[in-house]
């Protein structure tokens, strides 16, 4: 899925832990090693959203890079 620049990808090691994330551009080593955790409360009600659409998601099958 692309949308206008935005990528999204999803990762799941099948042990409870999950990772959604958007990229505006291009995926790149400076955006991972510069990863930072939001604690902006203006951010709470986007946050409930992606948390339903993050826990509604799953990886199809090892080697698919498709998500349900």
């Amino acid at each position: 899925m692309n949308n206008d620049n935005y990528s999204f990808y999803l990762a799941d090691d099948h042990k409870g832990n999950k990772a959604l994330t958007i990229i505006k551009g291009e995926l790149n080593k400076e955006l991972v090693t510069s990863i930072g955790k939001i604690n902006d409360p203006n951010f709470a009600s986007s946050a409930d959203e992606l948390i339903k659409i993050l826990n509604q998601s799953t990886i199809k099958k090892v080697g698919d890079n498709s998500c349900n």
